[in-house]
């Protein structure tokens, strides 16, 4: 009876490591809000949704770090620049607003471009009585603190974030062994979808049509597959360096209509896009955002070539303003948490910005994003 009662007890026992147990003292220590990218209204959505994904059996998520992912349904969305400044954000020296962190960037789509992030470093700069050699040493001093890899398959991107650490660690190596990781990013995470479908179908068609000659081996069907990899190694990079991860999607299922207008954040209070990663990597972000450009209103049907005209210059204006809008994605998410943030703000689930020549601005975003 005794004996049988221990086994219970001990059925139920689950096992942690003390780095873990060290870990999670650490966070309950720490304020719920706290500032993960720099920008207080993105921090606020972060926040609220992570705090519902701290409930759930997920490891990575237990230990409090978010997984953010930007998503859009059609290119010039915004993505791009907004990592941009996000990572300006991290880098920076404190007194300039910044974390004085480092980044890790996997540009699977060979699209960072280093030109523009230093254009909006040089934005987010505010020095007005500092000379052009000063400006210019913040900015390399800067820039040496984000490590940028182009991996060229989706096996490759895994083994770069398994072997993070060793690089991450080796003070030879780089300048940033005495920054924290800001955060580590994957842009974008949809790059080798269709690559690695087709290889996994043909694989798959290989077998069905193969003479099979002998009966797979036992480490051949635990081989896991290879978003299943994908997922592991940036959970366990955001464990390592106590980092949020940050990813970049284009929705495989194409262009939708998200009823945004041209003067603010989308109209149709719900919105909700059906995740189009391949799982288990679709279950990995705590919180998922979707961004757009807002559209410049057409022209009216029937106006005269002088109205038109007399429009140019408003329209023009408008063009050149380069509205976005960030919104969270709702698809998932339970009531409490739609309820929580409908109350932030003003009641708008997301953020606005604007793209120019000089770079990214977030609306309302004081020292930071004005």
């Amino acid at each position: 009876m005794a004996e049988d009662l221990g086994n219970k007890l001990l059925a139920g026992v689950e096992e942690v490591g003390l780095n873990e147990i060290f870990e999670i003292l650490r966070l309950q220590s720490e304020p719920s809000s706290k500032s993960w990218f720099n920008v207080p209204q993105l921090d606020r959505l972060v926040n609220e949704t992570n705090k519902e994904s701290n409930t759930t059996s997920d490891k990575v998520n237990k230990l409090g770090q978010p997984v953010l992912e930007l998503t859009s349904t059609s290119p010039g969305s915004g993505k791009t620049h907004l990592l941009y400044h996000l990572t300006a954000l991290a880098v920076l020296p404190s007194d300039l607003g910044g974390e004085e962190s480092c980044v890790v960037i996997l540009d699977t789509d060979g699209t960072f471009s280093i030109p523009r992030l230093a254009q909006q470093l040089l934005l987010l700069i505010k020095a007005p009585s500092s000379t052009n050699q000063e400006i210019d040493d913040i900015l390399l001093s800067s820039l040496k603190h984000i490590h940028i890899f182009r991996p060229q398959s989706l096996a490759s991107s895994i083994a770069t974030l398994t072997t993070l650490p060793t690089y991450l660690f080796d003070a030879s190596r780089h300048y940033s062994l005495d920054r924290a990781a800001s955060f580590i990013a994957l842009a974008s995470a949809s790059a080798y979808y269709w690559q690695t479908k087709a290889s996994e179908e043909n694989a798959a068609l290989f077998a069905s049509t193969a003479a099979p000659l002998s009966k797979p081996s036992k480490h051949q069907q635990q081989v896991p597959a290879a978003y299943a990899q994908l997922t592991t190694a940036l959970r366990s990079a955001s464990l390592t360096f106590r980092c949020p991860i940050v990813l970049t999607s284009h929705h495989l299922g194409g262009p939708v209509n998200l009823s945004t207008t041209p003067h603010d954040y989308p109209a149709n209070p719900s919105h909700a896009l059906r995740p189009s990663l391949p799982a288990p990597l679709s279950t990995l972000p705590t919180l998922q955002l979707i961004l757009t450009r807002l559209p410049v209103r057409k022209f009216p049907a029937g106006i005269s070539l002088e109205e038109a005209a007399r429009e140019a210059v408003d329209r023009q204006a408008a063009v050149e303003a380069g509205k976005y809008s960030c919104v969270v994605n709702e698809w998932g998410l339970g009531e409490r948490v739609l309820s929580r943030l409908h109350t932030l703000g003003d009641g708008k689930k997301g953020v606005g910005f604007r793209i120019g020549a000089e770079g990214l601005r977030v609306d309302g975003g004081g020292e930071n994003g004005d």
